[in-house]
């Protein structure tokens, strides 16, 4: 499932090149040090589970939701859990509102699969 989203970006070879090549070089194309770090800044919302990532010019909106419901049949001592992602139509006109699409389905997954595999829930 990785590889499909992993395939909607795939670089070039001039890209892949140019990387290199400024890696070698230690040039960054937003002239930061190798190891100088962008700006981070989060910020809480108004509502409960708001909240807003910036990092350098990258702004991300998450929300979290929680609710108690009555646990599988087969799995009584056990817990659920589920991720559910979007893109916002404000990031980009192409996205629409209340509709997923396939890379936020496929971003949904790995970030389920990365909190499973990481023991961070005890379900």
């Amino acid at each position: 499932m990785e590889q499909r989203l992993a395939n909607e970006w795939r670089m070039t070879v001039n890209e892949k090149k140019f990387i290199e090549t400024a890696l070698l070089s230690d040039i960054r194309v937003d002239r930061r040090q190798p190891f100088d770090y962008r700006k981070l800044t989060i910020k809480f919302g108004r509502e409960d589970g708001s909240s807003e990532v910036q990092l350098g010019k990258t702004h991300v909106m998450g929300f979290v939701t929680s609710k108690l419901v009555q646990p599988y049949r087969d799995r009584p001592n056990e817990g659920s859990f589920a991720i559910y992602t979007e893109f916002s139509p404000m990031a980009d006109p192409s996205f629409e509102a209340g509709r997923p699409v396939e890379s936020a389905i496929e971003l949904g997954r790995i970030i389920d699969r990365g909190l499973r595999c990481s023991l961070f829930l005890e379900l």
